[in-house]
Formats: structure tokens, sequence, C-alpha cells
């Protein structure tokens, strides 16, 4: 049996001393306060500011793509903006803080996503027009009945044209805003990624920008188109909630008028 350096029986002895001081096992109590410490790095001193600069940031590009909101007429108002935009910018946060630990790890930051090819689709990719393939052997319509339909087909398809290039460019400011922050914070991290990698980062943003432009267009409905001034008394969230609760009942007895 091997006999311990003095160093060990020396560093034995201290921890026996905490031991009998602390009343705690000194190795159990440095790997809690190794692990309070990577949540303390994680969060407080990454997650949060990401949260709040990203917060600050959206709310600029809110007003900025939806310019009639300004001048604020009501102090609620600016509160819900504040509110829909750190409910992004917190998941968001969430998101990204999470994704570049696990790369750091070596982890599988793809655990979660279980129809990948779906998710790249969904949020990777750009607005696209597509204009709708005319199956004319199926089509009973003669000559006129024919141009006319050809015409509304021919007008859908530059409508999506112009809507979707509009739709991109918000995009497209999202994207840029969200970017700037990661290189703020993520910025030797990013120089590492692969194309794998970055693909992922890729969903991950989509999926807030997703729920950036939800938000938006509840933002926009309610505060500029409708101007609604006389004050809910509920915060963002729960008056969306209490209006799809609304919605819903208001649908099921048009239903149930509508069977009887």
């Amino acid at each position: 049996m091997e006999k311990n350096t003095p160093e060990e029986d020396e560093k034995n002895e201290s921890k026996e001393r905490l031991r009998e001081q602390l009343g705690v096992d000194p190795d159990r109590l440095l790997d809690t306060v190794e692990k309070f410490m990577e949540l303390y790095r994680k969060h407080v001193l990454l997650q949060f500011p990401l949260t709040a600069d990203l917060k600050e940031k959206l709310k600029e590009l809110f007003e900025k793509q939806y310019p009639g909101i300004k001048p604020y007429i009501q102090m609620w108002h600016v509160n819900w903006v504040f509110e829909a935009m750190e409910g992004v910018a917190n998941t968001l946060s969430i998101r990204l803080v999470d994704f570049f630990e696990e790369v750091a790890k070596g982890e599988n930051f793809k655990d979660g996503f279980d129809d990948y090819d779906r998710c790249v689709e969904l949020y990777t990719k750009p607005y696209e027009a597509r204009k709708t393939v005319i199956e004319y052997d199926k089509l009973q319509l003669n000559a006129e009945e024919l141009r006319i339909y050809e015409q509304v087909v021919e007008d859908g398809y530059q409508e999506d044209l112009i809507g979707f290039k509009q739709l991109n460019l918000e995009r497209n400011g999202f994207l840029n805003v969200v970017h700037l922050q990661v290189l703020r914070y993520f910025g030797e991290q990013t120089e590492t990624l692969t194309p794998d990698q970055w693909l992922h980062y890729d969903i991950l943003v989509g999926m807030s920008w997703d729920d950036y432009f939800d938000d938006c267009k509840e933002l926009n409905y309610y505060l500029i188109k409708k101007n609604m001034q006389e004050y809910p008394g509920l915060d963002y969230d729960h008056f969306l909630l209490k209006q799809s609760e609304k919605y819903r009942e208001e649908s099921a007895c048009q239903n149930q008028i509508n069977e009887a």
C-alpha cells in the first residue's frame, strides 16, 4: 500500500478540520459552490443582461417597423410593448445561452428537435412567393373564364411578391438586431461554429422571429389600428389570454347557432 506524501497528508488533515468546523464534507461544499458559480455566470452575468439588451433593441425595432405607435398616447401602451419584447428577448436569450453552452461542452444541441428537417424549412428560410400551378386539364372553363382565372392567379402572385419582400425586410431587421447582440456576448464562440451549428443558430433565431412577428401583429392591431384607449386593467399576456378565451366563447356560440 502506497504511503501518502506529506502534502497529501496535510490536505487530508485540512479537509478533516474543515469538516469539523463546517459540519459538511468540504468536497461536497466545493462542488456546490462550483455549481452555484456556474449558474451565476450563466444566468446573472450572461442571460439576464442579454435579455435586457435584446428587450431594449427589439422595442426600438418595433417602433421603427411600426412608426404609428409613436407618439405613445398612454403609459400602458409603452408597458405592453416592453412586456411583449421582454417575452421574446427572455425566450431567445435562454435558447442562445443554452445553445452556446451545449456547443462548448460538445453536447447534442439538436436534442428535443424531433423533426429537424421541418424546423429547417420553417425557421431558416426567407419568405418566397410561389405562383399557383394551373392544372388546365382539370378546368372546365371557356376561353374568357380561363383568361380571368389566369389573371386572378397572376394578381395573387404579384401581391405575394410585394408582401413577402416587405416581410423579408422586417425579418432581416430582426435577424440583424439579434446578430449584433450575439456578437457582443458570444463573439469568440461564433468564430468556431461549424455550418451545422450555424444552421441550428438560424433555427433558434427564426423561432424567435415568429414570436416577435406574432406579438407585433397583436400590438399593431390593438394599439395602432384600434388605438385602444381604455385600459383593460391587465398586463399584455393576460389581456391576450382573455381575448383568446373571448374568441373561443364567441366561436362556440356561433357554432351552436349554426347547428340549431
